[in-house]
């Protein structure tokens, strides 16, 4: 591995491990124990992805400012997304019309594998796969722990994904605002009211110095 990844990589990884480990206890405390999402203290931004769906289109992260995403990273074979991913369907049916956005990655099954399970489950969602823009999951060391980084063309890390599923949220402005690791429990009453107050506050987001009006894609 060159050593600019090596550096990219720690860096995120430094930044990561400093953000989720120092999240005061009272911080998301009734989501994180009631429906493994833990909140971050303070949002972060986080660079682009270009990935292409299902349906053969070119995906830009960046094209769903004004909406909150989540940020889904699975495989076709993970037993926790198995469970989870009825939970995100329903959550997208339910607040869908309301500005909410799940993109399912999968950066390690074939296309056609992806396209056979989406097409399957009649996933409501966008499934996205590596679409030859260079973006993938790169397995390093980290102090005798194995976890993957998400990469960008330069092979500089994006985001941390050290299992399947990992789901990052972000807010209309595009920042990562909290995570899950495994499976989280999207039809719990907390994490339900937290993906509200997030949509409710996407309604005044402000994006590029205008206000702008959460739009459904």
């Amino acid at each position: 591995m060159q050593p600019r990844v090596v550096e990219k990589i720690l860096l995120v990884t430094a930044f990561l491990v400093f953000t989720f480990a120092n999240i005061p206890a009272a911080a998301g405390s009734d989501l994180s124990k009631s429906a493994n999402i833990f909140v971050l203290p303070k949002p972060f931004p986080v660079a682009d992805l270009v990935l292409k769906s299902a349906s053969g289109q070119t995906v830009s992260l960046k094209d769903f400012k004004g909406k909150v995403v989540l940020l889904h990273f699975w495989s076709i074979n993970c037993p926790a997304c198995k469970v989870e991913e009825p939970l995100l369907q329903q959550l997208k049916k339910a607040f869908g019309a309301s500005g909410l956005e799940i993109l399912g990655v999968n950066l390690v099954d074939s296309p056609q594998e992806i396209m056979g399970h989406a097409a399957a489950h009649a996933t409501p969602f966008p499934v996205l796969f590596d679409g030859g823009k260079g973006f993938n999951l790169k397995v390093v060391d980290i102090g005798g722990r194995n976890t993957a980084f998400l990469v960008n063309p330069l092979q500089e890390a994006i985001l941390e994904v050290p299992g399947f599923p990992t789901t990052y949220i972000l807010d209309c402005r595009g920042s990562v605002i909290g995570y899950s690791v495994g499976a989280a429990r999207w039809n719990n009453q907390d994490a339900l009211k937290f993906i509200q107050s997030l949509l409710a506050d996407s309604k005044s987001c402000v994006l590029g110095g205008k206000l702008s009006m959460a739009t459904e894609r």
